[in-house]
């Protein structure tokens, strides 16, 4: 079997195992030479190899940390090339360990299947890890596939989010560097902790998502650009915090709030690309309980970033920051205040109007004369 590593030509050195059989259930399936083809030798595939996922073999791929061979399973890259969804998770009882992915020739991970799951998993009773020990790409070619990480990453230099499919970050990580999502999905979902809460900067890039599942998966320090992708908040019933550090629009991006209410650091010392246009869909607006607000502080922007946001679902073209918090809303349209002014002056001729015929019918009966003029403002036809 041939395996193509995306991003780098192919390290002959590199050495490929094909998942053949085992029941991960319980044992040491992945260090057990005689489930892989060609046998991998004791303790299976390890540094600077290949472990390749295809149409055979068990589904779930259990690592027993505490069968004497060390508490880290190092291997160059995963790839599932084909078949349907496969599980590597810790399977020892008794001890925690981590799997270290060495990003062979700048792959990490890679989901080559046209419907199916790559997950990383805890075990029942013990965690597993997951390290990236330098930066690489996280691959899920089709829009129908995916890569799940439930267990915790650690890195120090972060990752990039390729292909058409999703990428769902579950666990509370403790990753460096920078993110880059340069295509499809990344869903952060950690339940109790950030999923990005320690990294520098998140970069969204043209046709990506970065979608905000639960509360307060960024760091208040975690930069986010905008470069021509879509932030997506949360869904659900009640609003959804998010804090993060300064937001740069690099290219004409979304921000879709759903229902999250996310508060930006003060963003005024960044420079929005010229030209670029910030669009706001899903604004709720000030107390809304399902969310739907986004805030940068008294000040958070300039007078000219506020003219490049749009709110689409309103029509309206450029905003302000209002209330002691620096809510981001729209400002009133011209044509909205035309209307109000149009209005006013309605109500104030009117008004006029009945004042004078108030004051015709207590004059003529005094005067002995005949009425006023009954309405001096109509015109001679009417």
């Amino acid at each position: 079997m041939v395996v193509f590593v995306l991003g780098a030509p192919t390290n002959l050195r590199a050495a490929t195992y094909t998942w053949s059989g085992g029941s991960g259930g319980g044992g040491d399936a992945w260090r057990n030479a005689n489930n892989w083809s060609p046998s991998a030798g004791p303790g299976g595939p390890g540094t600077g190899d290949i472990a390749a996922f295809s149409t055979q073999g068990s589904a779930t791929i259990g690592i027993n940390f505490n069968d004497g061979r060390g508490l880290v399973a190092p291997i160059g890259t995963i790839v599932l090339s084909a078949g349907g969804n496969r599980t590597i998770f810790n399977s020892s009882g008794s001890a925690a360990g981590t799997l270290r992915l060495e990003s062979l020739n700048g792959q990490l991970l890679l989901n080559q299947a046209t419907n199916a799951t790559l997950t990383l998993s805890n075990g029942a009773s013990q965690a597993m890890a997951v390290h990236l020990a330098t930066a690489g790409t996280i691959h899920v070619t089709a829009t129908n596939s995916s890569i799940v990480i439930n267990s915790a990453i650690s890195g120090p230099s972060g990752f990039t989010k390729t292909g058409g499919g999703l990428l769902r970050l579950e666990g509370v990580n403790s990753l460096g560097g920078s993110v880059t999502v340069a295509g499809g999905e990344l869903a952060v979902a950690a339940n109790t902790g950030a999923s990005l809460g320690g990294v520098t900067n998140v970069r969204v890039q043209s046709g990506a998502t970065l979608r905000l599942v639960t509360a307060e998966q960024l760091g208040s320090a975690t930069d986010l650009d905008l470069a021509g992708g879509t932030l997506r908040g949360s869904s659900g019933p009640t609003a959804v915090e998010e804090t993060a550090g300064k937001l740069t629009l690099s290219a004409s991006s979304t921000i879709d709030l759903r229902t999250s209410v996310i508060t930006f650091a003060d963003s005024s010392s960044v420079v929005w690309g010229g030209g670029t246009a910030l669009t706001i869909t899903n604004w709720r607006g000030v107390a809304d309980p399902q969310g739907g607000r986004i805030y940068f502080g008294i000040g958070g922007l300039t007078s000219t970033q506020l003219a490049q946001v749009y709110f689409s679902d309103l029509g309206i073209q450029g905003a302000q920051l209002a209330g002691p918090y620096g809510e981001l809303m729209p400002i009133p349209e011209a044509p909205v205040t035309a209307a109000a002014a149009a209005l006013v002056g309605f109500i104030v001729w009117r008004e006029r109007r009945r004042l004078l015929r108030a004051v015709q019918q207590r004059l003529a009966p005094r005067v002995g004369a005949s009425a006023l003029p009954e309405d001096r403002y109509r015109s001679a036809g009417g």
